[in-house]
């Protein structure tokens, strides 16, 4: 007596489908794609945040100077080192108020802040200060105001 083994399809009409081992084929090729992808995205995580934190600080830093120049009030950005985190500041005659916080992620830190605090009058032009973050790679990126109230980042 003579067996023969025989690949056999299901099929559906003209349609053939997939057998369990090619399903399987295809799902491992992936597990492995998605396996060697995700550690370096991990990789270029910190570089990411410490380019978006600098974005958003210079974002900030113009808006807090368009409110000054809006309103004629003085407004600044006041920075908490020890807390890693920022204010965007409201001065009136009597009183500061915080219009706005962010507190910067885990990866990223302030490493140099050379004044506390970054105010604008209500012409827009502001006191000379360079602020530099860092990250957990060692990267930074540092931005400077300039006494017009120009901010640019210089890396």
């Amino acid at each position: 007596m003579i067996f023969y083994y025989h690949k056999t399809r299901f099929t559906l009409g003209e349609t053939e489908g997939l057998t369990l081992i090619e399903v399987l084929i295809a799902v491992a090729l992936i597990v492995i794609l998605i396996s060697i992808g995700v550690p370096t995205f991990n990789a270029f995580q910190p570089t990411v945040q410490l380019s978006g934190v600098a974005r958003n600080l210079i974002a900030d830093l113009h808006y807090a100077q368009q409110l000054a120049v809006t309103e004629q009030i003085d407004y600044g950005i006041y920075f908490f080192v020890a807390d890693n985190k920022y204010q965007v500041v409201r001065h009136n005659d009597t009183a500061t108020t915080s219009v706005k916080e962010v507190v910067l992620p885990n990866e990223v830190a302030f490493q140099v802040v050379t004044s506390n605090e970054i105010r604008f009058n209500a012409y827009g032009a502001a006191n000379e200060a360079t602020t530099t973050l860092i990250n957990s790679k060692g990267e930074i990126k540092t931005i400077k105001v300039s006494p017009a109230g120009f901010a640019k980042m210089l890396d």
